[in-house]
């Protein structure tokens, strides 16, 4: 009594996933391009420099980031690296 009904079950379902199944088509696969060397190296990824985080007051962020916006050669963690190595030649000179 209920094979007939499994039975047309395994069958629906068979002939879903054939309608799913993507055709199979001959693809032509292109061999993997040698990548150029890049001419310089980004801080992420050179050894030199050291990701850190600190709390700064919300407001004097922004208004750095304002004063940033009109030197373009220069950004946040340049800005931070000249006056950490200021601090540093003060207080090891001193």
């Amino acid at each position: 009594m209920f094979d007939d009904v499994l039975k047309g079950a395994k069958a629906s379902k068979k002939n879903q996933s054939e309608e799913l199944r993507p055709q199979s088509s001959p693809s032509k696969i292109d061999p993997p391009q040698e990548r150029k060397p890049r001419a310089s190296q980004g801080k992420r990824t050179n050894p030199d420099f050291k990701q850190v985080g600190a709390y700064v007051r919300k407001d004097t962020y922004l208004q750095i980031q304002r004063l940033l916006l009109e030197q373009p050669d220069k950004d946040f963690s340049d800005l931070v690296q000249e006056l950490l190595s200021t601090y540093l030649d003060n207080h090891l000179t001193g």
